[in-house]
């Protein structure tokens, strides 16, 4: 099992819009094979800041995730500066 924490900081005035999309991109990332959990939060100290928790069963279906993603959205407009990624061991759960 992958887990990941992907955090995201987007443009100042783009925070509606990109809230929008992956609000339509959430539940398609959800069906990707390999796909366990894709929840989207937003800071609550900086509302520019979107944290995804993010679990998938091997680095097989991360790839896949992030292929799909790229076909889903253009994140490049939208963030301001490039996606902090940490990868977890899950240890319960």
């Amino acid at each position: 099992m992958i887990t990941l924490i992907a955090k995201l900081t987007i443009k100042a005035g783009k925070e509606q819009e990109f809230e929008k999309t992956m609000k339509q991109v959430v539940p398609e990332v959800r069906k990707e094979p390999g796909n366990r959990a894709y929840f989207m939060c937003r800071s609550k100290k900086d509302s520019r800041v979107f944290v995804f928790y993010e679990e998938y069963v091997d680095d097989d279906a991360v790839a896949v995730h992030r292929k799909h993603l790229g076909e889903l959205v253009n994140l490049a407009t939208l963030l301001d500066g490039p996606p902090q990624l940490e990868f977890l061991e899950k240890l319960a759960g």
